[in-house]
């Protein structure tokens, strides 16, 4: 990671004013097209919410803004996020699978695909905060596959550090006319999120999903 310049950023006054709000975060929901990863999926026995979980990846760490954080109240970016998410256990209650992210998609499956499968297993909940090193270089992700939703809002906490990690929500998908969607939340905050690099983050994602064989290989 490095320090951002903020202070030498057209964009300053912006960062300090939404700064010093209490929650400073919003989210949008966007219906993405997912005929061509469904697809995908059903041809190479995958995970759609691995793969969809890679691409949705791969879309946010294409734009700055959206691996900008607060560390030690400063401003930084990450080269790269890696992915925070909630995976139900046997029990019924919930915990968080969270590994390094990995470019390269088979390992990156298969790395997902293993810590899921531990955590479905575990008979406690193991899980110690959502930040042990405090450097919040996470995206926290979770999915509702039971049903689909037009609208979803996260719980926010108080602490700015914590609002400033994008949170990600998907639904279930649903077939309309031989054609797959699911909705797709992504709350961000905006002291460093902007409504255009939000927009493009979405785009880019659905970009990415019209060509699913392509980058899922």
């Amino acid at each position: 990671m490095k320090k951002i310049e903020f202070e030498k950023s057209e964009r300053f006054k912006i960062y300090n004013w939404f700064k010093n709000f209490s929650n400073s975060t919003y989210g949008v929901n966007m219906k993405m097209d997912v005929t061509q990863l469904i697809n995908h999926t059903k041809k190479y026995n995958e995970s759609f919410f691995i793969d969809f979980l890679f691409i949705v990846l791969k879309g946010l760490n294409s734009i700055d803004e959206m691996r900008m954080r607060l560390y030690n109240n400063t401003p930084v970016i990450y080269d790269d996020i890696s992915p925070s998410f909630t995976v139900m256990t046997e029990l019924g209650t919930f915990d968080t699978c969270r590994f390094k992210n990995n470019k390269n998609f088979k390992e990156f499956y298969n790395t997902a695909k293993n810590c899921i499968q531990e955590v479905k297993k575990q008979k406690h909940i193991k899980r110690n905060g959502y930040n042990p090193n405090d450097s919040y270089d996470d995206y926290y992700i979770t999915c509702l596959p039971w049903i689909s939703f037009e609208q979803f809002t996260h719980a926010i906490p108080d602490d700015k550090h914590s609002q400033c990690v994008p949170r990600i929500c998907w639904g279930k998908y649903e077939e309309k006319n031989g054609k797959y969607e699911v909705m797709l939340n992504i709350t961000v905050s905006h002291i460093f999120v902007d409504g255009y690099p939000l927009s493009q983050a979405f785009i880019k994602i659905q970009e990415l999903l019209y060509n699913a064989d392509e980058i899922l290989k």
